[in-house]
């Protein structure tokens, strides 16, 4: 019976977390992380000059990816970060898109991303 009581609760637990994921919506500026991080201090601005080719740099795509909307930074999970990539070695991508995703603890994971209108 105990064990059958603590199934249930791991249960409810994981389903309280599951369904707790906050679903949201953002314009803005994809970034990779490194650049983010090295432009801190003035990344309103920084976004303007930062190109695609930048954000594909080995060394920019190891370090994982942001969006940069209405003046917050949030950052992706390493799953999304691999599809951000695959995103942004297409032709026809840009920077600014418009993406869905989940908030998972402080990271955000990808479930939609295409460029902005």
């Amino acid at each position: 019976m105990k064990n059958l009581l603590l199934g249930f609760m791991a249960v409810c637990l994981v389903t309280t977390v599951v369904f707790a994921q906050e679903t949201i919506t953002l314009k803005g500026d994809i970034i990779d992380n490194l650049c983010a991080g090295v432009n801190k201090e003035d990344l309103a601005n920084f976004i303007k000059t930062h190109t695609k080719e930048c954000a594909l740099m080995p060394g920019c795509m190891d370090s994982g990816y942001a969006i940069f909307s209405d003046g917050t930074l949030y950052k992706f999970d390493p799953d999304s970060n691999s599809k951000i990539i695959e995103f942004l070695q297409k032709e026809d991508s840009n920077l600014q898109v418009v993406v869905t995703a989940k908030k998972v603890g402080e990271e955000l994971s990808l479930v939609s991303l295409e460029n902005q209108p």
